[in-house]
């Protein structure tokens, strides 16, 4: 046997066979576990998304026109926004990526809105055994276990063969994972180190144990449908896919973040993947996805500079001439983040991980094998994750402006164009809000809206301490989320609380310095810095709904495998996946 790794075979066992209750209760929970679909909107919302667009693009063209080159009412004289203001070249940029994203997002509405071509059925000569993993670092075992159990459910005519990835180091989730294989008829794969985190853990398992033409890869509180194989494979029958990629599903929403976080997880998957999967450019997630092992190994596997590995081989694909395909159907159930904590440990490894890609990557975006529509996909994707430095500006120069008398750009634009900066932010989650709707069946509230708007803000700081680092190379490696909970306090948001007092103190500084005013310049300038300071101040003091709350144990709809399921014994190892790409 390879020195590398320990492989632990288990003989067949009864699942379940001590009749204990988590195996009644998965039992009982799967049976109303259907697979639902993510339903295109239909010709209504259509006709929406492009008004909206359409209304969106003329008056933010007009407004940025304006800020470039404004005429006076009275005398027609030219005003050089940039030339006169000099925070212009601050917050011009920010806008122009607010503007561009937007404009992303209505076309992600529309294309996605087009009913795509069903994927023709898999040849046998195509077809093959499909192995399923499990990476694990020290988990609740009673997640894992939720996860294997599914694991052993999920159908597929050729077989598949489920693998425990074990990455543990303390010695009680050592010994509960090999308890978990033995209980489950499974095998569990160790090695003697963590290189590459869970990049490492399951290039190992593809380079010296999986044998199968395909694996799947499951977070270790990702547990799949029975259907999950069945839904997916077709999408092999085109020799260019890699990768098959399901959406991920939050189950738990009692607490404002679970909401607010299973809100932007189904505006990711539910109104941008099935547009970015027709133009060639689905990024892989990581979790919840079927991968050519053929394809995996061509490439070079995972690499290791990047905490978020899986978008990085995604892009990798892409540029060999290979694409991802979405399976627009819920078919695997998870957690999100249980608490504050685990919530900014996520965000701030997406964030870091992802600028870490685009720093690393631009030159072969550009100039590599990708099209031009994957080019756009692909930027706006990583692109995205700047998101917290352009808020931290939009609060930054109203600042500025106010101690620092220089002034802005707004001053010299037209009223009504001034009201779309206050209507910008209720327009863009009316949007958001219009996007979801009638996608799963579940019910869609506007106030879930507001909770992920404030997350996303709350989130600044997260993301614009990932970007610096991400500029400055600073990269981090994988860090496991942690999935049991924790308590979040005030030491957590403390700086979006004081942001938030910093923002309250400032709007009403500029309310008095208006009533102050002597002139109607004056009034006109310190009147929108009163109010939009104080809008940030309330949203950043909002913060305060996401700490505190213990996260409610929400079970995941799974049941244990039918009694006397056997695994054969492990395989010679060959063949090899390098450690870095």
């Amino acid at each position: 046997m390879n020195q590398v790794l320990r492989l632990l075979p288990f003989a067949s066992l009864k699942a379940n066979g001590d009749g204990s209750r988590s195996g009644a209760e998965y039992a009982s929970m799967i049976e109303s576990a259907d697979v639902v679909e993510i339903k295109r909107q239909g010709w209504p919302y259509l006709a929406f998304y492009v008004v909206f667009g359409l209304i969106s693009l003329g008056l933010m063209i007009y407004y940025l026109s304006n800020t470039i080159i404004h005429y006076t009412t009275g005398q027609q004289f030219p005003i050089n926004s940039f030339q006169r203001f000099p925070l212009t070249f601050l917050i011009f940029p920010a806008e122009v990526f607010s503007f561009c994203f937007g404009m992303y997002f209505v076309y992600l509405l529309v294309s996605g809105a087009r009913k795509g071509l069903p994927p023709k059925p898999l040849r046998r000569a195509m077809s093959g055994k499909v192995a399923l993993l499990v990476p694990v670092y020290n988990e609740p075992s009673e997640i894992v276990e939720r996860t294997v159990a599914a694991c052993k459910r999920v159908r597929w005519w050729r077989g598949t063969s489920v693998y425990i990835l074990d990455d543990s180091t303390e010695e009680q989730h050592v010994d509960a994972m090999a308890s978990l294989g033995r209980k489950y008829g499974c095998h569990v794969v160790r090695r003697p180190d963590r290189v590459g985190y869970k990049a490492g853990n399951v290039n190992n398992a593809v380079a010296n144990v999986i044998r199968e033409p395909y694996f799947a890869i499951f977070d270790a509180d990702q547990a799949p449908l029975p259907e999950f194989l069945e839904e997916s494979m077709d999408y092999f029958s085109d020799s260019t896919v890699a990768f098959v990629q399901a959406p991920q599903h939050y189950v738990n929403a009692n607490t404002p973040l679970e909401k607010a976080a299973r809100m932007g997880t189904g505006l990711f998957f539910q109104a941008q993947c099935s547009s970015k999967a027709k133009d060639g450019a689905m990024p892989f997630c990581g979790t919840n996805a079927v991968i050519r092992a053929d394809v995996f190994r061509a490439v070079r596997g995972f690499s290791y500079y990047t905490s978020t590995e899986d978008v990085e081989l995604g892009l990798r694909m892409n540029d060999a001439g290979y694409q991802g395909a979405f399976v627009p159907k819920v078919l695997v159930h998870g957690y999100a983040p249980p608490d504050f904590v685990a919530y900014s440990s996520q965000q701030y490894r997406w964030a870091n991980g992802n600028l870490a890609i685009l720093r690393e990557n631009w030159l072969r975006i550009l100039s590599g094998n990708l099209s031009l529509k994957q080019q756009v996909h692909t930027f706006f994707t990583l692109g995205w994750w700047l998101v917290g430095i352009v808020s931290l500006i939009y609060i930054a120069v109203p600042l500025l402006s106010l101690f620092l008398n220089t002034g802005t750009h707004h001053t010299w634009l037209p009223n009504a164009l001034l009201l779309l900066l206050y209507l910008n932010v209720s327009m863009g989650m009316i949007l958001v809000y219009i996007a979801l709707r009638n996608r799963t069946g579940e019910p869609v509230r506007f106030t879930d809206t507001l909770l992920q708007y404030s997350l996303i803000v709350n989130s600044a700081f997260i993301y614009a301490r990932a970007a610096i680092g991400a500029f400055l190379k600073r990269y981090i490696g994988f860090v496991r989320t942690n999935k049991a909970g924790s308590s979040s306090g005030w030491r957590h948001i403390a700086g979006n609380v004081a942001l938030s007092g910093i923002c309250f103190s400032a709007s009403i500084y500029a309310l008095f310095r208006s009533a102050s005013a002597v002139s109607p310049e004056e009034i006109r300038a310190f009147v929108p810095i009163s109010l939009w300071l104080l809008f940030y101040s309330v949203v950043f003091a909002s913060s305060m709904l996401f700490i505190g709350a213990k996260p409610a144990s929400v079970a995941l709809p799974v049941k244990s495998p039918h009694a006397g399921i056997s695994l054969a014994g492990a395989r010679p190892s060959n063949g090899g996946v390098p450690n870095a790409a």
